[in-house]
């Protein structure tokens, strides 16, 4: 039974494949403190998402002086989070000892969409390191991509990356001609190819993404290939915006996310663009949307 006797105290996380920030709200809906951390995907590492979460929360109560026990406030928190797509590591996250009355477990798709649209209906395509989209209608939630890299996020940060890459290594073998775009890349590891060939062996997601603004800056200075790699994840994130669309009874808003998608929004078809719209809010702000429609 919920101790009337302490404060409700509401916190929402965003956790993605970059960071992970934590907002803190009172019962009114005042803001009360922040935090930023490392990246949280529990697909990767339940543990070290959950050290993200508490070292952000931990920022973000600084301001309170409020303790993190149970003793002194009723915490009820929703975490949105990415690795959600895969049920064992849900298990195994919710399974932690944690200091909440109350957790939820969503994904980072989802709070994203529901804070964007204000908890209405809408959809949201996120486009950075990787690339989902979610939309609701009438409470029914739907899902499109965010399937992890390298098996899927065409059209994101990791596989624009990925892309400049191999056009770099079909340069070396004769199958294609030289290009600004590949001198770029060349010129990032120094003109060092054993470093070039080292690191694209052991890169992840996270720095293949690194490559992604040097494909869009090309692709402003008009370098044919750059604009053909911007074309080409365009019409992957138009795919998946017919693909939301197939699974609704009419077309939603759409708001566009992510750190990749203003650089590619220029590059989309009509019919996604005509139905874009700005964020209402942001997606920590959405895990406390979430959270307050079942406290």
């Amino acid at each position: 039974m919920q101790n009337a006797k302490l404060p409700n105290l509401f916190i929402g996380v965003d956790g993605g494949a970059t960071k992970t920030i934590v907002r803190i709200e009172d019962e009114n809906g005042h803001l009360l403190g922040e935090g930023k951390s490392g990246t949280s995907n529990i697909r990767l590492s339940v543990e070290n998402t959950w050290q993200s979460i508490l070292d952000a929360l931990e920022q973000a109560l600084l301001p309170t002086t409020i303790p993190l026990n149970a003793r002194a406030c009723n915490f009820f928190c929703c975490a949105g989070l990415a690795g959600t797509q895969v049920p064992s590591a849900c298990e195994k996250f919710l399974a932690q000892p944690h200091p909440f009355r109350k957790l939820i477990l969503e994904s980072d798709g989802y709070i994203s969409c529901v804070g964007a649209h204000g908890g209405g209906d809408g959809a949201v395509i996120a486009i950075g390191t990787g690339v989902v989209a979610y939309q609701i209608e009438a409470g029914n939630i739907s899902r499109v991509s965010g399937w992890g890299f390298p098996q899927g996020d065409e059209g994101s940060g990791a596989w624009l990356g990925l892309e400049a890459v191999r056009a770099t290594l079909h340069w070396q073998d004769g199958r294609r001609e030289n290009s600004p775009l590949i001198e770029a890349i060349l010129a990032h590891f120094q003109q060092d190819w054993t470093q070039f060939i080292i690191w694209a062996n052991q890169a992840k997601s996270t720095q293949f993404a690194e490559l992604a603004p040097i494909v869009v800056e090309q692709a402003r200075q008009e370098t044919p290939l750059a604009i053909e790699l911007m074309l080409q994840a365009a019409r992957e994130i138009d795919r998946i915006g017919e693909a939301l669309v197939a699974k609704t009874s009419r077309p939603l808003p759409c708001a566009l996310l992510g750190g990749l998608a203003s650089s590619l929004e220029p590059w989309l078809g009509e019919d996604l663009r005509s139905r874009l719209i700005p964020p209402q809010y942001d997606a920590v702000q959405g895990a406390i949307l979430r959270l307050r429609q079942d406290v």
